[in-house]
C-alpha cells in the first residue's frame, strides 16, 4: 500500500515517479502531452448574449440617473426650473428604486428656490408694501402648487409678512378704513403667504376692533333709546362693507341686551294704566325694529336666537293681556278665585280672547281665575296669592269657556257631551236590576246617551242623569263575586290592559275580576255630574 501525505492511503500499490522518469520512452511520452494540455486552457467558452429587455431595463435605469444627475448639477447652478425638468423627466422613465431620490431633490429644489423668493418678498415688506409681496409670492405658491416651498416661503417670511399685515390693519383702521382694511385680510393671496392660522388670528383682533368702534358709533343713541337711528348706522356699516352680516347682528344683539331691560320696564309701567294700548303699540314696533322674533306662546328662549329675552317676553304678555281685557271689558275679580277644568278646556292666548287655541287644561286642573266677561275667564295656573291684580297679568295662562270651570275637582265627573264618546261609565244598563253595570259611551245625541256594555256588546240607550264616571281609581267600593254574588269589595288597581280589576272583598281576600262582572250602586260611587 502507498501512503500519501494528507492522509490518503492507497490500496494499490503505487511506483515511485522516480523509477517512470528513468526510462526514456516515459520522458518523451510526458513531454509529448504538455503542449496538448497547454492549448485546450487557452480556449474559454463562449459567454450567452444577454436579453434584448434585460438591456433595455439597465439602459432606463441608467437614464435616469443621468437626468437625477443633471438636475443636481442645475440645482447647484441655481437654475430651478431646469433641475425640474429633469425632474420631471427621470420621475417619467419610472424607475421605482428613484423614486424617493427624486422627491428629496425635488423638495430640495423647491426650498432653494423658496428662499430667492422670500429674498425678494422681504425688501419689499421692509417698504410696508404688503400686497405687492403678496401678490407675487402667492403668485409663485399657486404656480407651483408645491407643499415644500408653500412652506418654506411662510417659514421665511412670517414675522415680517405678519408685522407688515398688522401694521396695513392699524393705518387703516385708524383712518376709519374698515371695510378697505376687513377686504385686506379677506384676500386670497394674504391668506396664501401668512397662512389660515395667522391670517384668522388677525381677523379675530380686527373684528373684536371693529365691534368696538362700531358700537361706540350707535352709544349715545342707545343711551337715548333712539333706536331707528342705531338700527340705521348698523345696517350702513353692513352695506359699506365695514363689517359682515354676522357681526352686524352680534352688536344688534349688544344694542338689544341694553334695551330689553328697559322695554320690560317701560312695559310694566304701562300695565293697569288707560294709555297701555299705546304702550303696547310703541314696544311692539321697537321690538320688530331690533329684528327679535315675533314672540310665539310657550316658547322658550334659545341661546343665540332672535327670540325676546324672558323677562321682556313675560312683561309684554302681560301688557297684551290687560290690553285685551280692557278692549272685552273683562271684570276683575276683587281675589282670585281657585276653579277646576271640567273635561279638557281649550285655552285661547291671554291677547287674543277670540284667538285659536294655543294649549289645553286636563281635566279637573286647577286654575284661578282673575276676571271674567259673560261667557269666558282669564286664568292662571299658579296662585297669584293676595298680589294686586295687575299683578297676577304676568302669569295669565290665557282665555277659557266660562261654563267649563267648576267650583269643586271633576276628576270623577262625566267629560262634557262633546268628549263623552269613547268613555268608560257605570250605568243601570239591564232592566229590572237596581245595580249598575259597566259599558263604554258609543254615542251621543243631545241628551241620550247610547252605551255599549261590557259583557255583551249590547247597546242601550239612557238618560245622562243617569250615568256615572267609569274611573275605577284604588279605593273605589263596588259588589262582585266574593263569598257570593254583589257582596261590597274595593279596587285596588286595574292593570295597564284594563279588563280585569284587582279587588279585595270583605273578609280580606282579594282577586281578580273581570270588568264586565263589576256592579255597584249610586251610594258607592263618587257624586258625579
Amino acid at each position: 500500500m502507498t501512503i500519501l501525505r494528507g492522509k490518503w492511503n492507497s490500496p494499490v500499490p503505487m511506483r515511485s515517479a522516480g523509477l517512470l522518469l528513468r526510462h526514456p520512452v516515459s520522458i518523451a511520452l510526458v513531454l509529448a502531452a504538455i503542449p496538448v494540455a497547454a492549448g485546450c486552457a487557452a480556449e474559454p467558452a463562449a459567454r450567452p448574449a444577454p436579453k434584448p429587455a434585460v438591456t433595455a431595463e439597465m439602459a432606463r435605469i441608467a437614464e435616469s440617473q443621468r437626468r437625477i444627475d443633471e438636475a443636481s448639477r442645475a440645482l447647484s447652478d441655481k437654475r430651478y426650473a431646469d433641475a425640474r425638468g429633469l425632474l420631471d423627466k427621470a420621475s417619467g422613465l419610472g424607475v421605482d428604486s428613484h423614486r424617493y431620490q427624486i422627491g428629496e431633490l425635488r423638495e430640495k429644489v423647491d426650498r432653494r428656490e423658496a428662499k430667492v423668493w422670500a429674498d425678494d418678498a422681504a425688501e419689499l415688506l421692509d417698504q410696508k408694501e404688503c400686497e405687492a409681496a403678496f401678490h407675487k409670492l402667492s403668485a409663485r405658491i399657486d404656480e407651483l402648487k408645491s407643499e415644500a416651498f408653500t412652506h418654506e416661503v411662510r417659514r421665511l417670511v412670517a414675522s415680517q409678512a405678519a408685522a407688515c399685515a398688522s401694521r396695513k390693519v392699524d393705518d387703516a383702521t385708524i383712518a376709519g378704513k374698515l371695510a378697505e382694511a376687513r377686504a385686506f385680510l379677506a384676500a386670497p393671496p394674504t391668506r396664501a403667504v401668512l397662512g389660515d392660522a395667522a391670517t384668522d388670528r388677525l381677523t379675530a383682533e380686527l373684528d373684536a376692533t371693529i365691534a368696538e368702534v362700531l358700537y361706540a358709533q350707535v352709544e349715545a343713541d342707545v343711551s337715548a333709546g333712539r333706536w331707528a337711528s342705531v338700527v340705521e348706522k348698523i345696517d350702513a356699516a353692513v352695506k359699506r362693507g365695514d363689517t359682515s352680516e354676522e357681526q352686524g347682528r352680534a352688536i344688534l344683539g349688544r344694542v338689544r341686551a341694553a334695551a330689553a331691560p328697559r322695554l320690560a320696564e317701560l312695559a310694566g309701567r304701562a300695565l293697569g294704566t288707560q294709555d297701555a294700548a299705546a304702550t303696547l303699540e310703541q314696544l311692539d314696533a321697537t321690538v320688530a325694529l331690533l329684528r327679535w322674533e315675533a314672540p310665539a306662546p310657550d316658547a322658550a328662549e334659545l341661546p343665540g336666537s332672535g327670540a325676546l329675552p324672558e323677562l321682556l317676553a313675560r312683561k309684554r304678555a302681560a301688557l297684551a293681556a290687560w290690553v285685551e281685557a280692557r278692549k272685552v271689558r273683562m271684570k276683575p275679580m276683587k281675589k282670585p278665585e281657585k276653579r277646576w277644568s271640567h273635561g279638557t278646556v281649550a285655552v285661547s292666548p291671554a291677547s287674543d280672547s277670540d284667538g285659536e287655541p294655543t294649549r289645553s287644561l286636563l281635566p279637573s286642573t286647577p286654575v284661578w281665575v282673575i276676571g271674567q266677561t259673560k261667557d269666558r275667564a282669564l286664568v292662571t295656573e299658579v296662585d297669584p296669592g293676595t298680589a294686586v291684580v295687575t299683578a297676577a297679568f304676568d302669569v295669565a295662562i290665557g282665555w277659557v269657556p266660562l261654563p267649563r270651570l267648576a267650583q269643586e275637582p271633576t276628576v270623577d265627573w262625566l267629560p262634557p257631551n262633546d268628549q263623552l264618546k269613547g268613555e268608560r261609565v257605570w250605568g243601570p244598563l239591564r232592566e229590572k236590576q237596581p245595580t249598575l253595570e259597566l259599558g263604554v259611551v258609543s254615542d251621543v245625541q243631545g241628551a241620550d246617551i247610547t252605551v255599549r256594555r261590557l259583557a255583551d256588546d249590547a247597546e242601550i240607550k239612557l238618560p245622562r242623569k243617569q250615568l256615572r264616571s267609569g274611573r275605577l281609581a284604588p279605593g273605589t267600593k263596588v259588589l262582585a263575586l266574593c263569598k257570593s254574588e254583589n257582596e261590597p269589595a274595593t279596587i285596588i288597581d286595574v292593570p295597564p290592559a284594563g279588563r280585569v280589576a284587582r279587588i279585595e272583598c270583605e273578609g280580606g281576600m282579594q282577586k281578580e275580576e273581570p270588568l264586565a262582572s263589576l256592579r255597584s250602586r249610586p251610594d258607592l260611587l263618587p257624586r258625579s255630574r
